[in-house]
């Protein structure tokens, strides 16, 4: 009998050490010489106390999560990936290849949570500065006669980065409020199980009445009334009953007891635009469980509100930086001369020009810029001249569509478009990561032309 040979080759009996060599070409090693490890690690260093357990690396911390935001998956999916691949291994720093997952998948959380606003920043313009910096600075005058250095062109443009939830209506979340305290008047009447009867709620019919309103196709504004004033009522009398077993002595987790206090502010919400028959209300929650999200009107045309973080971003060179970044709604033109103080401490020197939309060209920024000795450009305020010699609205306008695509690019591919984190702290990190992200591909792509261009020019010399 004859025995072919199955051609497997058994993998378990070679190592890694002897048959394998990082490609120094690899997209992952030339990405791991750009991040500035160094000034991360001095930076990080400080957030921990001298005794305790030994926290992971900086380098393992904001290189699992650069995985993350390149490789489009969860926490868990990350650590598989790491753990598999030896490149990415070498991206966050381990010495040796190993089969064993680095670090729990639940860790992902809390480097989010350590990496700060401010910190994502310095290390985003430490990393960009350099080959942003503008390629000529001149020395010129400004108002007060004194000579300031100008260089580059600052385009600015704010956004909103939409959060991961469901659009909210008010009968929605009234009806999600009336299910989360009948969840609570269950936790604290757990121990009084067989010693007294639970409170009398209507949680059968106040689900049966919601279910009943969604499956009106276009429900009228009466409709709407009556099942808000319906939740209305059973929600103030499940919020009756848990303050007074919160006063016998029941006790709730510090998380339930935020979200308690989260599901009354929106009670007292919705009662007072019921009773003033209106629709909008100070710092209006739209979320219970993400309490920190706020409308933000937009007026686009594929959705005029949008529920999130608003983003002011400045770009120069095609790096992009983050000025300002808040949930609570801002007027970006406000944040103008913000932008510009940051662009002199990047670079040591003012724009030589701000390309802008019209929001920003109000007249306290026109004067701003003028004493600065910027050109602010767009069209100027007054009556249009007669003879029109050329069109330098449409041209700037042109010019200003670099920073429209970049937001563009950080919405389809860098995560923009839904921000998938739940904390407000992680959500603001998921955000400059995905910028950071976004300049760090475009150095590597930078780098790999130089090198290509290189090999083209000493090829065609030996020719």
């Amino acid at each position: 009998m004859y025995r072919a040979d199955d051609g497997q080759i058994h993998m378990f009996d070679l190592t890694l050490e002897d048959k394998f060599k990082l490609d120094p070409d690899n997209r992952w090693v030339k990405r791991a010489q750009l991040v500035p490890w160094e000034l991360a690690e001095q930076k990080y260093i400080h957030m921990f106390r001298k005794n305790g357990r030994p926290a992971k690396s900086i380098r393992m911390a904001l290189g699992a999560l650069l995985i993350k935001e390149y490789m489009k998956c969860s926490d868990e999916e990350v650590v598989l990936l790491i753990t598999e691949n030896p490149y990415l291994q070498h991206f966050i720093g381990l010495k040796g290849f190993t089969t064993q997952a680095p670090f729990d998948a639940s860790l992902m959380v809390w480097f989010r949570k350590r990496l700060s606003k401010k910190f994502m920043a310095e290390i985003n313009d430490a990393m960009c500065k350099t080959e942003a910096k503008p390629e000529e600075v001149v020395e010129s005058k400004d108002d007060d006669g004194d000579d300031t250095p100008h260089g580059g062109t600052m385009i600015v443009d704010a956004t909103c980065c939409p959060a991961d939830i469901t659009y909210p209506t008010d009968t929605g979340l009234l009806a999600e409020g009336v299910q989360k305290t009948d969840e609570l008047i269950d936790i604290l009447h757990e121990p009084n199980i067989g010693k007294t009867a639970r409170p009398r709620t209507y949680r059968e019919k106040s689900r049966n009445v919601f279910a009943q309103f969604v499956k009106l196709r276009k429900p009228s504004q009466k409709a709407i009334r009556a099942c808000k004033r319906r939740m209305l009522g059973y929600l103030r009398r499940n919020l009756r009953f848990v303050h007074t077993m919160m006063k016998n002595s029941g006790r709730l987790t510090e998380k339930q007891t935020e979200q308690l206090s989260v599901i009354q502010t929106l009670f007292e919400q919705q009662e007072q635009m019921y009773k003033e028959k209106t629709h909008s209300v100070e710092n209006r929650i739209v979320s219970i469980s993400q309490s920190h999200i706020r409308p933000v009107v937009r007026g686009k045309a594929g959705s005029s509100v949008e529920f999130g973080a608003k983003v002011s971003i400045s770009i120069l060179n095609g790096y992009v930086f983050v000025d300002e970044l808040e949930y609570d709604v801002f007027h970006e033109g406000n944040w103008l001369e913000f932008a510009i103080l940051n662009y002199f401490k990047r670079f040591g020197c003012y724009p030589d020009e701000i390309l802008a939309d019209q929001i920003y060209r109000d007249r306290y920024n026109r004067t701003l810029c003028k004493s600065l000795g910027i050109r602010l450009q767009g069209k100027p305020l007054g009556r249009p001249p007669k003879n029109k010699a050329h069109d330098y609205e449409r041209e700037d306008s042109g010019r200003r569509n670099e920073v429209e695509g970049k937001i563009g690019t950080l919405k389809t591919r860098y995560g923009w478009g839904r921000i998938r984190a739940k904390l407000e702290d992680t959500s603001i990190t998921a955000i400059h990561m995905s910028v950071f992200a976004l300049n760090l591909n475009k150095r590597a792509l930078a780098l790999l032309c130089f090198a290509f261009d290189k090999y083209s020019e000493c090829r065609f010399v030996r020719i």
